[in-house]
């Protein structure tokens, strides 16, 4: 694998998993690995075992036997380790795996139908292996409950997604394990956008099973097997990272998807609305140190660019006036998308500075839709926004200094 740029924490843990490697080349197994405050142990501490102290200097750690006749094999190892490590070499990839399952569709108190009608307007079946970038696979399965019928579907059988992991390192240890952790978030959250439907993530993630990874080898360079995609549109953001501006995209996008991911998995209606609409604000955000100014301008201008026919199809909803309290009277429909967004990003700020209102309504009590509506539809906002960008991302100047600035 390339060489790739880490972090002063990262080194360190492929130095030790360097360490480890080598070792067991040279016939000294750590079977166990544990870290304490400023310190790695490798081994067990009832037995034989090498204590990895953190230390400020570039060697970054400090090696030491528990057995003081064996120093001299424990320095040599650390030498060959740090040589490794100086060259920039991550030794190859470690795959790991682990599965999500749809999260059960519930009918909380608080909305009783909005979490329904989302699922049922936004779910998508999808079966067979997926890829995201040269590092991911993806198996779609689907779980057939009893009594559901083919025919006539109301809900999609519940999804199962094996998820694998070609992680850097020279073998597991410190930085594959970590790696996989950070990564399989990410891998949920673009689940969950695919599908329509929420993925649980489990408590750890494992290294792959031995006899699995020759067939996982072979898959990852098999071109036949897709790119995951969400309406034709790919959702392999990790390839932008390869790009020039590629690791502001990454990012807004991953926070986009993320804060989505969140958004899918609310009870109460008003905090996934908000959500939604923080998950479309991601994307319009600069890593600049003024992307603080003119907020509700930038998220107006940005959107009603990236997203015209979408904002469009919202407001020709047959409930957008009672979702969101917006007469169309016979304006164009320009002026009725930014007012739309206008008063999308006034209800983010009003809750965000004053808190959540009242929302529990139950059964039997009269219907008012508008809080499912306004949900259902600011999901579709911030879908349509996240696939636009993924398409063609840009940067919005509202709010430089050196563009959008009042007149001296």
């Amino acid at each position: 694998m390339a060489a790739v740029q880490l972090d002063r924490e990262l080194r360190r843990m492929l130095l030790a998993d360097w360490f480890v490697c080598l070792a067991r080349e040279s016939g000294m197994e750590f079977d166990q690995r544990g870290s304490s405050g400023n310190r790695f142990i490798l081994g067990s501490p009832k037995d034989f075992h090498v204590a990895a102290d953190f230390i400020d200097d570039d060697l970054l750690l400090a090696f030491t036997a528990s057995d003081s006749g064996r120093q001299g094999v424990v320095n040599d190892i650390a030498r060959k380790a740090f040589d490794r490590l100086a060259a920039g070499d991550v030794g190859g990839a470690v795959w790991y795996s682990t599965e999500f399952h749809e999260v059960k569709l519930d009918f909380p108190p608080f909305s009783i139908m909005g979490p329904l009608l989302q699922r049922l307007g936004s779910q998508t079946r999808i079966l067979g292996w997926r890829r995201l970038g040269g590092n991911v696979l993806l198996e779609f399965l689907e779980d057939i409950f009893e009594g559901w019928a083919e025919d006539k579907p109301l809900l999609a059988p519940k999804a199962v997604v094996r998820v694998h992991i070609a992680a850097p390192g020279p073998c597991q240890g410190a930085l594959a394990s970590y790696i996989s952790h950070g990564v399989v978030e990410t891998v949920g959250a673009i689940c969950t956008f695919a599908l329509g439907r929420p993925v649980q993530l489990p408590a750890v993630v494992f290294p792959s099973h031995d006899e699995d990874v020759p067939g996982l080898e072979t898959r990852r360079i098999d071109g036949k097997i897709l790119t995951l995609a969400r309406k034709k549109t790919s959702l392999d953001i990790f390839s932008l990272l390869a790009h020039d501006g590629g690791f502001e995209v990454f990012h807004r996008t991953r926070a986009a998807l993320l804060t989505f991911d969140a958004a899918v998995r609310q009870e109460r209606d008003p905090v996934a609305t908000i959500l939604y609409i923080v998950a479309a604000e991601c994307i319009t955000t600069p890593g600049t140190p003024w992307r603080l100014e003119k907020l509700t301008k930038r998220f107006i201008s940005f959107l009603d660019e990236l997203i015209p026919n979408e904002l469009d199809q919202i407001v020709a909803h047959a409930n957008f006036e009672e979702a969101f309290g917006i007469r169309r009277g016979t304006r164009t429909s320009r002026a009725l998308r930014r007012e739309l967004l206008n008063h999308s990003y006034a209800y983010r700020s009003g809750q965000l500075h004053e808190g959540l209102a009242p929302s529990y309504r139950g059964l039997g009590v009269g219907v008012d839709s508008a809080h499912d509506t306004r949900r259902g539809l600011l999901a579709d906002l911030a879908e349509a926004a996240i696939l636009r960008y993924i398409e063609a991302p840009r940067v919005s100047l509202v709010g430089h200094p050196a563009f959008d600035s009042p007149p001296v």
